[in-house]
């Protein structure tokens, strides 16, 4: 392997995690790239064979407590020398170094094999689901309301923090800054001093829109957090990601979703920051969370 070199990712290198996220058919988009590149700079890699650049990895420190290791992309010309498994482990001792006592990545059934042999556990199953979105009439919760809003983001915070079980402020307030238009909540009247009841966020990507994060205390108001998003939406292509054997995979079914792909929550350290996954009806994104 003295061939390979691991160095620092700067934006000059995001054409190159385009070309790469393209060629494996995933959805991130150039702000996708900018924003990991933002959360964590020093965290995220470039590994050159003989000086050629031939695949990608970042992190994203939640907290201090919860990393994510993403973006794991090697060049098809590349691969099955190592190169994969050589960068996930330069994140995995970058990471141990500063201290993150918890590091997680999302897994498809061929990086399992890669990341159990590193010590890596299950903690639950996934399933990327896609639909066209539709309007399907409106769906209301007695005495609350859903809009469309980014005056929210203290109490988006306060839940998100309870389902996800760390604090990812700086995620939220980019997907906020750069798609309000793109936020619904589920609310009590204003008068009633009682916690938001849920929320969804969604993005656009290179392949489809994106749902999620999306958190909710029941599946009405996650129903209706839904059909918000999906009339905003309609007649376009759409994913999200969503925990098996719960609530939200009924719920996208009833609307069209349809599996594409299985995906495993893993985690390498403690857990000791699982927060409630009941309350997670949509994880934000496979590269960060």
């Amino acid at each position: 392997m003295s061939a390979l070199q691991v160095r620092q990712m700067t934006p000059a290198d995001i054409p190159f995690g385009m070309e790469l996220k393209t060629l494996a058919g995933w959805n991130q988009t150039e702000a996708d790239w900018r924003a990991l590149l933002g959360y964590t700079p020093e965290g995220c890699f470039v590994a050159e064979w003989e000086g050629r650049p031939v695949g990608t990895a970042t992190t994203t420190i939640h907290d201090g407590k919860v990393a994510w290791i993403g973006m794991v992309l090697v060049h098809p010309e590349f691969r099955r020398l190592g190169i994969g498994k050589s960068l996930l482990k330069h994140c995995i001792a970058w990471l141990q170094q500063r201290g993150v006592p918890c590091i997680k990545l999302d897994a498809t059934p061929a990086g399992k094999t890669v990341y159990v042999p590193l010590g890596f556990r299950d903690e639950y199953e996934l399933e990327r689901v896609e639909t066209v979105a539709r309007v399907n009439g409106e769906t209301r919760i007695a005495g609350c309301q859903v809009q469309a809003t980014e005056c929210d983001a203290e109490a988006i915070s306060t839940l998100d923090n309870e389902a996800f079980g760390v604090s990812r402020r700086p995620v939220l307030q980019r997907l906020l800054g750069e798609h309000p238009d793109l936020c619904w909540t589920v609310r009590p009247p204003s008068f009633v001093l009682r916690p938001l009841e849920g929320f969804l966020l969604a993005r656009p990507g290179a392949n489809a829109w994106h749902l999620g994060p999306c958190a909710a205390r029941s599946p009405e108001a996650a129903e209706a957090l839904l059909c918000a998003c999906l009339a905003r939406l309609a007649g376009q292509r759409v994913f999200a990601d969503v925990l098996v054997n719960h609530p939200a995979r009924q719920l996208m079914a009833r609307y069209g979703f349809a599996p594409q792909r299985p995906l495993t929550r893993m985690y390498l350290g403690c857990n000791d920051w699982c927060g409630d996954p009941a309350l997670t009806y949509a994880v934000a994104d496979p590269a960060k969370g």
